[in-house]
């Protein structure tokens, strides 16, 4: 069985709080993250609800920065912390391929009728 999930890079923050809290990633280092991916969190001051906490989803903001969305439920950010992106899988759902061929038959025995 394949891991649902598993680490991938890990870097040192500062964040904000609120509706579209942002992190920006210390010394000038590139977060590397695209929308869409996920992190984790740890050793995080204040608001410690976010260590170990489920991945978020990000929106990269610039190569330095990303939000993490609404924080407004957890305690109020400190200091610190270090976010880890992870990787979730993706579910693919696929059609029986005797349902794609009848489809793709009758749409092609129509046009050639034409």
């Amino acid at each position: 069985m394949w891991p649902s999930r598993f680490r991938c890079c890990r870097h040192l923050i500062s964040g904000t709080q609120g509706n579209d809290a942002v992190v920006t990633c210390l010394d000038e280092t590139r977060h590397g993250l695209e929308d869409g991916d996920f992190v984790t969190f740890s050793e995080v001051q204040g608001a410690v609800e976010l260590n170990g906490c489920e991945p978020r989803k990000v929106s990269v903001k610039g190569p330095y920065t990303f939000s993490i969305g609404d924080t407004t439920t957890v305690g109020e950010y400190k200091t610190g912390g270090i976010f880890t992106q992870v990787k979730m899988p993706k579910i693919l759902e696929f059609v029986c391929v005797l349902t794609t061929c009848h489809e793709h038959c009758s749409l092609l025995s129509t046009e050639i009728s034409s």
